[in-house]
């Protein structure tokens, strides 16, 4: 650690605070609390006002594991309308590396980037997220991210929290370690965060190690799983075959895994028909791209439900600008009236 005090919005935090707190951490290893206890100390090292701990999947959707500071209606506008077009869950879909990055980093990088930012930033009332990966098992990650309200974070802050990760990914790693060894001998109850979706673990000699409860129920409500199971021959690389009801994917263990070395892990998501979907979202992010950022603004205040005057006074324009920008994004947008274009944009922004 340097010896310059951490500081947390304008509180001083000592080394030796931190250290004491990262103590704190370490002795929560094994624990339900473990991770939370873990987005804490990331919160205290750097000035932030809001947290979320996300479990990323390069095969299924991310899964919201726990906020802090969120209103639950972000939450669950998060859940329906941005799994899909998460930067992070892109990035690890793509990179699979554990490390650090910034919103402001990967915000206009694709199409699902920029519908992110623009929908989904204002709707949370963020301006930046910094995230910190921790790589689990099956190519999934932990996403540990902090938010500021106003102002974007700084170089200074991701060199910070590079500092610090070496650390946290230490204790992350134990955890991980302490949660699979037992995993034999309990309920794998620690262990739902992180297999919070349906889960198979196999050993090399393709024996059942683990499987939790909701793969349990799986099984016995779709008989298509256990013959689909065997159609899938061991590989390094990750597989995916298609039950009756649900996608299964597999993905061979290293040798060091403790619980299973050379094993295997299947996982379970929903059959989604995700073409529409992502065509949709494609069809969004072009529109928001060609507006202006004045269009944008009006669009998305126009969407929070503010009328022309109220728009005109945040905006501090007047109301012949405001409704001419109007005209010109009915244009852009291909409708005809303020009706249409909630209609039409509706799916994208969290209800007024």
């Amino acid at each position: 650690m340097s010896d310059e005090p951490i500081r947390n919005g304008g509180i001083g935090l000592t080394d030796a605070e931190w250290y004491r707190r990262f103590g704190e951490v370490a002795a929560s290893i094994g624990t339900e609390s473990f991770h939370r206890n873990l987005l804490s100390l990331f919160a205290l090292s750097i000035e932030s006002d809001s947290g979320w701990i996300i479990r990323y999947s390069r095969v299924a959707p991310p899964d919201v594991l726990y906020t802090t500071g969120v209103p639950s209606e972000i939450v669950d506008f998060y859940n329906r309308k941005c799994l899909r077009i998460d930067p992070f869950s892109l990035y690890w879909k793509r990179f699979g590396k554990p490390g650090i990055l910034t919103l402001s980093e990967i915000g206009h990088t694709s199409p699902e980037s920029i519908l992110y930012a623009k929908i989904f930033r204002p709707a949370a009332n963020i301006s930046d997220e910094l995230g910190m990966f921790f790589s689990t098992v099956g190519h999934c990650c932990f996403g540990l991210f902090l938010e500021r309200e106003r102002g974007e974070f700084s170089q200074e802050d991701v060199r910070r929290a590079e500092l610090i990760f070496p650390a946290l990914e230490g204790c992350h790693r134990s955890h991980l370690g302490h949660l699979f060894s037992n995993l034999r001998y309990t309920n794998g109850k620690q262990a739902e965060g992180l297999l919070n979706r349906p889960t198979l673990i196999r050993d090399r000699h393709d024996v059942e190690v683990f499987a939790n409860e909701t793969w349990k129920q799986a099984v016995l409500a779709d008989v298509s799983i256990e013959p689909m199971l065997e159609t899938l021959a061991r590989a390094d690389a990750i597989q995916t075959v298609h039950a009756r009801d649900h996608v299964i994917t597999s993905e061979t263990f290293d040798r060091d895994f403790a619980l299973a070395p050379g094993g295997r892990i299947f996982m379970l998501g929903p059959k989604v028909s995700a073409q529409d979907d992502l065509a949709s979202y494609q069809a969004a992010a072009d529109i928001l791209t060609a507006l202006t950022p004045r269009e944008r603004d009006i669009l998305t205040l126009t969407m929070k439900g503010q009328a022309t005057g109220d728009i005109a006074q945040i905006l501090k324009i007047s109301k012949g600008t405001i409704k001419n920008c109007k005209i010109r994004i009915y244009r852009k947008v291909d409708v005809t009236s303020e009706r249409d274009l909630i209609k039409k944009f509706s799916p994208f922004f969290p209800s007024a």
